[in-house]
């Protein structure tokens, strides 16, 4: 199944929630980002209904499109819908279409490489203006732990990027562990690269590259399973890259439960 691209099975799980869709506009009516959208007034049907032609043709109602844009990832939208469909991913591929139709791929892919060196350049100077090396190694940054180690840990503790900009959060959640006595890797920061910038970006191509790399990399685990701190990385990988590469395999190489 490896034959199809990491595009092409993309836009074969947005299809099928667009039949699935009923455009009831439940997901509009519990959205928390409506209201300082400034979208309050229009119809939750015509919202929703825009969302599905932007992503059919590229084009929607501005109301749609402003909706898609104020996305904050409640999840509150996931939870209304009884079909079975997910609005936070249908908003994001919405984004990532009204990119696509906006600028040649080029243009996207220099946006997305300028948005992830942006992103490392600011996490590697704000990690070290405050740790050490000894500190960064144990959070994943140095190039010995990105190793594999000989024996599989019980599973692997994943930071993203954002958290190193306050790494004692991330120190706090190793000491829990090592109080519990569980074994685990950490993994993060732009050489485990979730993906997200340059999908943001509207390359979804590199986005997928990148994200199957750094997801190859954290299934090496006794447990199956990869721990996240970061939101936006989970959803990323829970939402867009992890079902995107089953639907390429066959199967996903782990799961991931938020810390």
């Amino acid at each position: 199944m490896d034959d199809i691209s990491f595009e092409t099975a993309l836009r074969s799980r947005v299809d099928l929630m667009l039949e699935a869709c009923t455009r009831c506009g439940k997901c509009v009516e519990v959205c928390p980002s409506v209201r300082p959208a400034g979208i309050i007034d229009a119809s939750p049907k015509d919202i929703i209904s825009g969302v599905l032609d932007i992503l059919r043709t590229g084009q929607g109602h501005e109301t749609s499109r402003t909706w898609a844009a104020s996305c904050m990832l409640s999840g509150e939208c996931i939870k209304a819908c009884d079909y079975g469909v997910n609005p936070r991913f249908l908003l994001a591929m919405a984004r990532v279409t009204m990119a696509k139709a906006e600028n040649e791929l080029p243009h996207l892919r220099r946006q997305g490489v300028e948005k992830f060196h942006d992103l490392s350049r600011d996490v590697t100077v704000l990690s070290r203006l405050q740790l050490d090396g000894e500190v960064l190694k144990r959070l994943g940054q140095k190039s010995a732990s990105v190793s594999r180690p000989d024996e599989a840990p019980d599973f692997v503790f994943y930071t993203g990027c954002n958290v190193l900009k306050t790494p004692h959060i991330a120190l706090l959640a190793l000491d829990i562990m090592d109080a519990l006595g569980v074994t685990y890797r950490v993994m993060g920061g732009p050489t485990h690269c979730c993906g997200i910038m340059q999908l943001r970006a509207g390359d979804v191509e590199m986005s997928g590259r990148m994200g199957s790399s750094t997801m190859d990399k954290l299934s090496h685990t006794k447990s199956g399973q990869v721990i996240p701190w970061c939101p936006s990385c989970y959803v990323q990988f829970t939402e867009t890259t992890l079902p995107t590469i089953e639907r390429q395999r066959g199967s996903r190489p782990f799961e991931m439960t938020p810390s």
